[in-house]
């Protein structure tokens, strides 16, 4: 984890396998959306703030995905190791953004963002999820 005028981002590795490509022999675009999941993980655990924690620390459901978008500028194959810089790069009320950097080496191979949603409800009944502020103590470990 590092931070920056940007705010906080978290840099992680990863390493493409063979499960992970297409019968070309190159990374099918889906586990993209997969990694960038995985690395809004990783960006919230850097700052200490574990989703599994969330319903006894927050009293929240979590953040669920509303919308994400991916470019792939160049191709990654199995064996190649992918860095993922990640950073939450916009604020709302109730939502953020979270874009993602995926460099092979010195090549960018994808970036791309999510939107969340913070929300809160009964977790027995799914149509009690509502959007709620975002708690003061998230926005502030990740650089808000």
């Amino acid at each position: 984890m590092t931070s920056d005028t940007k705010g906080i981002r978290n840099v992680h590795t990863i390493r493409v396998l063979w499960t992970d490509c297409d019968p070309a022999g190159i990374t099918f675009y889906g586990n993209y959306y997969r990694w960038m999941d995985e690395a809004a993980y990783y960006l919230f655990r850097s700052v200490g703030i574990r989703w599994e924690d969330w319903r006894s620390r927050f009293d929240a459901l979590g953040i669920p995905l509303i919308s994400a978008h991916a470019d792939f500028s160049s191709p990654t194959k199995m064996g190649d190791e992918l860095t993922i810089e990640s950073r939450v790069s916009e604020w709302g009320r109730s939502s953020f953004t979270i874009t993602h950097r995926f460099m092979n080496g010195d090549r960018l191979a994808a970036s791309g963002w999510e939107k969340r949603v913070w929300c809160k409800g009964d977790p027995a009944n799914p149509m009690t999820f509502a959007s709620a502020p975002i708690p003061d103590e998230v926005r502030a470990a990740l650089g808000g």
